[in-house]
């Protein structure tokens, strides 16, 4: 058996032990290791598999996992996701649809101190889709808003997968950051332009009634642990509570109600615009300093892990993080970075086993040898990355493609910067992709009984189509990736 074959029987027994359930870092583990034993001995896949576990978290850039980790999760536990949405809110009370615009840039600010999509998800299932029910939003409106706008998460830095990625690239963690803010804003800007034309040609799906009264995100019981309640929907996305009711929390108690008068797509008419921008600011200060801090030099990547995990804590227990929300942070930073660490180590070894028997050289050759242009072999790559999304999670995606793509990737010219953010994007999408997209998963279990996950794919829908359309422009016009970057 020749060695490129023995490699593509163990990709081969690699999916199939994925899709049978089998974590995707030990089936790379298990795969990698019996190829690399079949393409020279036992004694030299157990000296591989050392030298994998070694080389992958000995470097010092690995620092900014747990350290980023710890700076979401400190904000997880805070009330910063509810100051931040009702500034916002009050912020565009008069758009229609403004609730759902609010929601998009609510998760694209929380999303530059989480890093993390399932995590965006989560918190504005809590917060977000009470407000939107109350205003008479579509439901599925409502939860395409959240779960479309939790991709940003990844999009917007720092991302963990932007740091995957760059520890398997070798590409600067720092000029990925930076070139993800401005397709990161982009999208989100395509997103608040989507609800606005619906709710132009639809009204009814933002809001088609006056609301008596709305409360505060900072002030409603969907804390964290509450389930927000749903409207019935149907087919015309019409909301089938009753117009006088206002939706029942976890613990069955109807929202309080405040002074009327506001639009059908506004907040409370008399919270305090000044009180809720002073809430904010301290999240937007802390976004700033990170991520202005890479882009103007002042610090590295792993510095400025550092000081946004410091700078999140105090943050964090200034708005309501308890000690024990803290120690909660600590224990999920550890198993998130754990978990990342296993992974890591077994994408070494799979990357090391995928070059010793040449199947990536021979996939860049073929690659190479075509006469097509490298915007059509990087449109396969989204295809089959959006395809892989449907049943794998966003990380083991980057794990399992990076290291057979990019060195094609290289061969062809391509610029690594560029392809990571197109990349990256092209994973998210397959997050809110059927049959196993895991943010409509992840809302469900937050939400409850009283939403079908279909629904949620339903609702996704049309952001899927506005994911496509940054793909685009990330293909058509490549300085959205690479101007900003050009300038550190």
């Amino acid at each position: 058996m020749t060695d490129t074959a023995i490699a593509l029987l163990a990709v081969a027994a690699l999916f199939a032990l994925v899709l049978s359930g089998v974590h995707v870092a030990f089936a790379l583990l298990i795969t990698s290791f019996a190829a690399m034993a079949l393409l020279n001995t036992f004694d030299i896949a157990l000296s591989l598999l050392a030298q994998s576990a070694y080389h992958a978290i000995f470097d010092y850039v690995f620092t900014v996992v747990p350290l980023f980790v710890l700076m979401g999760a400190f904000m997880t536990q805070s009330r910063a996701a509810q100051e931040l949405y009702t500034f916002l809110n009050l912020v565009f009370r008069k758009v229609r649809g403004g609730l759902g615009i609010a929601t998009v840039f609510s998760n694209a600010i929380f999303a530059a101190v989480t890093g993390a999509s399932v995590a965006s998800a989560a918190v504005f299932s809590k917060i977000a889709l009470p407000q939107m029910y109350r205003y008479g939003y579509s439901k599925r409106l409502a939860l395409g808003c959240v779960a479309g706008s939790s991709v940003l998460g990844m999009l917007i830095p720092p991302s963990l997968l932007m740091i995957i990625y760059g520890i398997l690239t070798q590409v600067s963690i720092g000029r990925l950051f930076v070139a993800g803010i401005v397709p990161g804003l982009v999208l989100a800007g395509i997103y608040s332009l989507g609800i606005m034309a619906l709710g132009a040609v639809r009204p009814q799906l933002v809001g088609h009634r006056l609301a008596e009264g709305a409360v505060a995100p900072s002030e409603a019981p969907a804390a964290v642990g509450a389930r927000a309640s749903l409207p019935a929907d149907d087919a015309d996305g019409e909301d089938g509570t009753d117009p006088d009711a206002a939706p029942a929390t976890a613990e069955g108690s109807a929202l309080p109600t405040v002074l009327s008068g506001q639009s059908a797509s506004g907040p409370r008419a008399d919270a305090s615009m000044l009180s809720s921008l002073l809430g904010s600011l301290p999240v937007v200060a802390l976004v700033v300093l990170v991520i202005g801090g890479i882009w103007g030099g002042l610090f590295t990547p792993t510095e400025a892990s550092a000081v946004g995990a410091a700078g999140a804590f105090l943050i964090g227990k200034l708005m309501g993080m308890t000690w024990r929300g803290a120690g909660v942070a600590f224990k999920e930073t550890a198993i998130t970075t754990g978990a990342i660490m296993i992974l890591l180590i077994s994408a070494q070894m799979y990357s090391r086993m995928l070059a010793a028997s040449g199947l990536v050289g021979q996939v860049g050759r073929f690659l190479g040898g075509l006469e097509v242009s490298p915007t059509l072999i990087v449109l396969i790559f989204i295809v089959i990355l959006i395809v892989m999304g449907a049943v794998l999670d966003s990380a083991s995606i980057i794990l399992l493609a990076v290291p057979v793509m990019f060195p094609s990737v290289v061969l062809l010219d391509i610029d690594p910067l560029w392809f990571g953010i197109v990349l990256i994007v092209a994973v998210e999408l397959g997050l809110l992709t059927p049959p196993f997209g895991m943010i409509p998963f992840t809302m469900s279990a937050v939400i409850g009984r009283e939403v079908v996950v279909e629904d949620i794919f339903v609702g996704s829908f049309a952001f899927f189509l506005m994911m496509l359309v940054l793909i685009a422009l990330m293909i058509v016009f490549p300085a959205l990736v690479t101007w900003l970057p050009s300038l550190m």
